[in-house]
C-alpha cells in the first residue's frame, strides 16, 4: 500500500485539503489533531486559501500526523 507521503505533492494537497473539509473521525477528533479548529472554523475559500499556501513540507508534515492517528485508531 503506497503512504500517504509518497503521494505526488499536488495529491497531497488535495488529500489535506479534503481532510481539512472532513476526516472520518472528525466526530471523535483528538484534540492534538492540527486541523480540527481549521475544520470547524474556516469557510471553503479560507481551507483552500491555506492549503495552497502551504509548502510540500508542511502537507508531507500534517499528512503524516494524520497516517499515525489513523493507524492507531484502527489498531485498538
Amino acid at each position: 500500500m503506497e503512504s500517504i507521503l509518497e503521494k505526488s505533492s499536488e495529491r497531497a494537497r488535495g488529500l489535506l485539503f479534503g481532510l481539512l473539509v472532513n476526516c472520518v473521525f472528525s466526530t471523535g477528533a483528538r484534540e492534538d489533531c492540527p486541523l480540527l479548529k481549521m475544520r470547524n472554523n474556516l469557510s471553503l475559500e479560507e481551507k483552500h486559501k491555506y492549503v495552497m499556501g502551504l509548502s510540500i513540507e508542511e502537507i508531507k508534515s500534517i499528512l503524516c500526523l494524520h497516517e499515525e492517528c489513523y493507524e492507531q485508531r484502527f489498531q485498538t
